[in-house]
Parts: C-alpha cells; sequence; structure tokens
C-alpha cells in the first residue's frame, strides 16, 4: 500500500509538471537550461530525471506551437510510464534481473556495432549499379533467377464487332511482332476509338496479361503461348485481337528486365557484406599485430590475423557478356 501511495504521489507530481511544460511550449518558451538545476527539471521518477534539455535534443525542428505542445505532452508522458515500468519490472522480476540486464546489455552492444557497420558503409559503398556489372551478376548466376511462372509481352486491342480495318488492324498487330513498335497499332486505335492495352514495355505474368481477354478461370489457355500470330477471342458485341512477342516459360531463365531490381539489390547487400567484412578483418589484424588480442589456438589466430582479398568484379565488355548470353540463352534480350 504504502508502494502504491508513494507512486500515485509521484505520478500526480509529474503530469502536474508535464501540464505547467506543456503550457510553457503553448507560449513559446524555448527548452533551454534553466539557471540552476532545479528549474531544468521536468519529470522525476524514482532516481530517475527528465530535464528540459533533454527534450530539446530530440524535439524535432520546424514543428508549430499545437504541434510542439502536442511532442512535448507525449513525450513525458512516454518517459513517464517507462521509467514506472521499469520500476514495476524490477519488483516482480527480480529473479530475472540479470538475465534482463544481459539482453539489455547485448542489445545495447548490437545497436552500436550495427551504427559502426553502417558508418564504414556510409564511407565506402559505391551506389552506382551499371548496365555491365547486371549484366555480368546476371550471367554469372542465371541458376538463381528461374521463372516459377510464365511471363509475356504483347498487345491486346479491343474493338467492336462491326469493326471494318480488321485487316489493316491485323497487319500493324503483326509488325510489333517483327520491329516491336507499337506506333502503327496506337495510331489505328486513337483513330477509331479503340482500346489498346499495351503489355510491350516490360515482361508480365501470362495470367495478367490473360485479365485483359475475356477468359474464363476453370479453361487453360497455355496452347496461345505456342502461336506467334495474330490471335482473337470473341464476347458479346467485342472482339480482342491479340499477339503474344514474347514468351518466357515457367522454370526458364528470368529474362533480365524481369530480375534486373533483384539483381539491384544483391549487388548493393554484397557490397555493404564486403566493406564490413573488410574492416572487420584489419581490426582484427592490427588487434593481433599491437598485441591487444591474443588466442592459444595459433591456427585461429593465423585465421584472424589474415585479410582477405576482395574479389573484384571481373572485366568483362558489356558486348562480351551480351553476345554469351544471347549464345546460351536466346530467348532472353538484354537492354544496351
Amino acid at each position: 500500500m504504502y508502494l502504491c501511495k508513494l507512486i500515485m504521489q509521484k505520478v500526480v507530481k509529474i503530469f502536474t509538471l508535464t501540464l505547467s511544460l506543456v503550457v510553457a511550449a503553448c507560449n513559446s518558451v524555448s527548452f533551454q537550461s534553466g539557471e540552476d538545476d532545479t528549474s531544468n527539471i521536468v519529470a522525476v521518477v524514482d532516481d530517475h530525471t527528465l530535464l528540459r534539455s533533454d527534450i530539446a535534443t530530440i524535439m524535432p525542428k520546424e514543428l508549430s506551437e499545437a504541434d510542439s505542445t502536442t511532442f512535448v505532452k507525449m513525450y513525458i508522458e512516454n518517459w513517464v510510464l517507462n521509467q514506472l515500468k521499469i520500476g514495476r519490472a524490477k519488483e516482480v522480476l527480480s529473479s530475472n534481473q540479470a538475465n534482463i540486464e544481459r539482453l539489455v546489455e547485448d542489445y545495447r552492444q548490437s545497436l552500436i556495432i550495427r551504427q559502426l557497420d553502417q558508418y564504414y558503409i556510409d564511407n565506402a559503398i559505391d551506389l552506382e549499379i551499371t548496365d555491365k556489372q547486371l549484366t555480368t551478376y546476371y550471367r554469372a548466376n542465371t541458376a538463381a533467377f528461374k521463372l516459377d511462372h510464365d511471363k509475356v509481352r504483347g498487345v491486346v486491342v479491343k474493338v467492336p464487332s462491326n469493326f471494318r480495318n480488321t485487316t489493316t488492324l491485323t497487319t500493324a498487330l503483326k509488325g510489333v511482332a517483327k520491329r516491336g513498335d507499337v506506333e502503327e497499332v496506337r495510331a489505328i486505335c486513337e483513330k477509331h476509338n479503340l482500346q489498346l492495352t499495351d503489355l510491350t514495355p516490360q515482361w508480365v505474368s501470362y495470367s495478367d496479361f490473360l485479365s485483359n481477354l475475356p477468359t474464363e478461370r476453370s479453361s487453360s489457355y497455355t496452347q496461345l503461348l505456342n502461336n506467334s500470330g495474330v490471335q482473337k477471342m470473341t464476347s458479346g458485341n467485342n472482339i480482342f485481337h491479340f499477339i503474344i512477342i514474347d514468351v518466357a516459360r515457367k522454370g526458364d531463365v528470368a529474362p533480365l528486365e524481369c530480375v534486373k531490381e533483384d539483381i539491384r539489390r544483391r549487388l548493393y547487400t554484397e557490397r555493404r557484406a564486403n566493406i564490413v567484412g573488410k574492416y572487420e578483418a584489419e581490426l582484427k589484424r592490427e588487434a593481433i599485430e599491437s598485441g591487444r588480442m591474443m588466442l592459444a589456438d595459433t591456427v585461429l589466430l593465423k585465421s584472424m590475423s589474415y585479410t582477405p582479398e576482395i574479389i573484384e568484379e571481373p572485366d568483362t565488355t558489356y558486348i562480351e557478356v551480351q553476345e554469351l548470353i544471347e549464345e546460351d540463352i536466346p530467348s532472353v534480350e538484354i537492354d544496351n
């Protein structure tokens, strides 16, 4: 009972201070250190003290008066509640105190190490990833980019059943397959107010392509992938003319265009790992050479003092890689 009464008294005192601080914020009073320590105090819980200067260091800049008031109020309330919870945890979890302190210390150390890693990464990382580097990685890791579903590129044009220029449209669609140019089809669609779905700029899943056609879920349309010419489907008073100009089947190596962003992430992750690995090896080597670190296991000591060579990306020209890919994987097109 005495403990609860003490906590309640402190809570009342704290929120009285909180209220006064919020009012001060509304009156645009800056959070600067007071003339003495007492005037700088905002809240007290047990032996923990929150100062005006503490809030000033974390308070976002350029907040409005209303936002500043809200931020200060929420920060103080959260701080008070956190301190009360920590105090209660020490009471009810006293048997686990050693384990808690170990977990806290482990977490503190992990945060420091993470910041140190990021320091080295920020000072050494090369954010530019060229087409040559993308293509080189793609060529060296094709097995990692197998498709788990069919992908296609193509065009769909929806026309009314009484459309009279079908021959002209069909010829233009065939031209898309030959030249990869959709402008002639686009001009026809604009002239006759037809609905055009251009899926040539990027690969899409076959299911997404079929969603633009009057298909049925229960039916299979795999056979359409074998036809490279202009095809059509009828639904009510509309006819859908379409052509599939490229197919990448399930189990094939994904086209480079489909995996560029994945490769960018992989290369960036590798660069981060290389930077961290290099500086870690240097830290160990320097510690051993200076006598700051000693190990009884001489084999382990030798391995720790060895700085591994960072493998540079192969100096293969983009044209050479492109020729290799076109020879080994003829269905994949590479951007120049």
